[in-house]
């Protein structure tokens, strides 16, 4: 079988002339996240995409692999600014697997990566819970561990990576039961009597964006990253307006809760939840964090109960939320357990190092 591999093009917006490769990179990627996390719906749409492929802070450079003019695979690299990591995607169309193809994409990736300055390539993967089944390999932190079978862990083995980190996709179907969540966020708020929660919706308010600033900039450190490679992503005030133009573009929905310190008025931390447009798809959550010197108070539980509180009074339609979290970040995994959520997949987080051309 002969397949063509050309550079992928940016669209201004979906409905341009120019979008249709874009479009079906997307199609691609949503049948193998589909497949690796056992799930029907849509995860992101080609337009709910395309604001992060105009994100400047984070070039993204990607390629498709056409068979008789479809696109049957996808690749894209993410190059952060000012770091020797990079984080690389490869998803084939299961019927057109074990052609070359993926292998002939990932050598693209690594070219772009190596011309970029790059010494690492890091890369996550997603498989149901039903595939932990067979022989498995073991992630180095202690927690979790991934099938050797699977395509996706045979593939990376095969061009040189090594599980670094198992991570756990968990969902909460809602609404929750309101007497449960009101108790649960009663007894919550008891342990954070000196914090207050502010929410909005969309946009950051100008009075916060110094503070969402340097929480989204503390989120690229302090959360666990195990062996995984993760160079301080430095944000400022407006790289945070920047992004929320780009945001607005998409047609899904953002929703901020924060936590604030009443003795000095400072955020303590944050969570988001991006809201897509269609109730029976799922709502993500985003990063949460709470800074290190504000930890101890359950400030994590109180802003996700929070939010999800928003969530149900803004999107009330709306029935289920996932969330990523690293099998070793207990305090965060018992977060959600209380709140309610259960497994439903899992990732792994796999790296190689490169040499610079």
């Amino acid at each position: 079988m002969s397949f063509t591999i050309t550079e992928l093009t940016v669209p201004e917006s979906t409905d341009s002339p120019d979008a249709a490769d874009f479009i079906g990179m997307a199609a691609v990627r949503n049948t193998v996240e589909a497949e690796q996390r056992g799930a029907s719906t849509e995860v992101f749409t080609a337009a709910e995409m395309l604001p992060n492929w105009k994100d400047e802070h984070t070039p993204l450079v990607g390629f498709v692999a056409k068979v008789d003019g479809r696109v049957v695979a996808r690749a894209n690299v993410a190059l952060p600014s000012g770091a020797d990591e990079c984080w690389a995607a490869v998803s084939v169309l299961p019927e057109f697997r074990n052609r070359g193809i993926g292998s002939a994409l990932y050598e693209r990736l690594e070219q772009v990566a190596r011309s970029q300055g790059r010494t690492t390539v890091q890369n996550q993967t997603s498989f149901p819970a039903h595939a932990m089944s067979g022989a498995t390999l073991a992630a180095p932190t202690g927690f979790g561990s991934v099938p050797t079978e699977l395509d996706s862990t045979r593939f990376l083995r095969e061009h040189g990576f090594s599980l670094e980190q198992v991570g756990r996709l968990s969902g909460l179907a809602l609404p929750v039961d309101p007497d449960a969540f009101t108790a649960l966020l009663t007894d919550t708020e008891t342990s954070a009597v000196s914090y207050r929660t502010v929410s909005w919706q969309g946009r950051t308010p100008d009075e916060w964006t110094e503070s969402i600033a340097l929480v989204r900039t503390r989120m690229s450190t302090d959360a666990p990253n195990a062996g995984i490679e993760q160079t301080e992503d430095v944000w400022t005030a407006d790289r945070v307006r920047a992004v929320d133009d780009l945001w607005e573009t998409s047609p899904r929905i953002r929703l901020t809760t924060i936590a604030v310190d009443d003795a000095t008025g400072l955020i303590a931390g944050f969570t988001e939840l991006d809201v897509p447009p269609e109730p029976h798809r799922p709502v993500e959550q985003i990063d949460t964090l709470v800074l290190k010197d504000h930890r101890g108070h359950r400030l994590g539980m109180l802003m996700k109960l929070a939010n999800i509180r928003e969530l149900g009074e803004r999107f009330p339609d709306h029935g289920l939320i996932e969330t990523m979290n690293a099998e070793e970040n207990r305090p965060m995994l018992d977060v959600n357990e209380a709140v309610g959520f259960v497994p439903l997949s899992y990732a792994a987080r796999w790296k190689k190092a490169i040499g610079r051309d």
